[in-house]
């Protein structure tokens, strides 16, 4: 079974956190508009809260919940979840953007027959730069985060789903 991330971007506003509705207008798919990071990706889901990091990438930040100065709506959204989420954190962007990036990390995650993903064992993996390892698609969203405002005040919320 597969597992999702739902991320969402606030911006605060006179000491106030606000969700940033239609952050990507261009998605043909009304509903990832809202969406800093829509697709499933296991690397990045490793990076951002340890979940599912069979690769064995540095994690940002332990997971540290739902913010509790969170927007109303992100809560509604949040809680309409109840018991099926799980890892739920938020990251400033200026966390983001203040990380090490040019790190070279050992990629462990490989694929064997008939076992598909698995540890890679010395030797075996890529050695690359966790910028690499994250890809251009991970810095067009911080890009565009940034144009919200002050790092300091822009921010996503996300969990996860089973």
């Amino acid at each position: 079974m597969g597992c999702d991330i739902w991320s969402y971007a606030e911006v605060r506003v006179r000491g106030e956190w606000r969700w940033t509705r239609d952050l990507f207008p261009d998605r043909a798919d009304e509903n990832d508009r809202d969406e800093v990071f829509p697709e499933r990706d296991y690397r990045l889901f490793g990076f951002l809260a340890d979940v599912r990091n069979r690769s064995r990438s540095p994690v940002i930040a332990s997971p540290r919940g739902l913010p509790g100065d969170v927007s109303p709506g992100l809560r509604v959204e949040h809680d309409a979840w109840a018991c099926d989420v799980h890892h739920a954190s938020w990251l400033t962007l200026a966390e983001l953007l203040g990380y090490d990036y040019d790190q070279v990390i050992w990629d462990r995650r490989v694929t064997r027959d008939g076992d598909g993903a698995a540890l890679a064992v010395e030797g075996e993996g890529a050695h690359l730069t966790l910028r690499d390892f994250l890809g251009r698609r991970y810095f067009d969203r911080l890009a565009a985060l940034a144009s919200l405002g002050d790092p300091a005040d822009v921010r996503i919320v996300f969990w996860f789903d089973h």
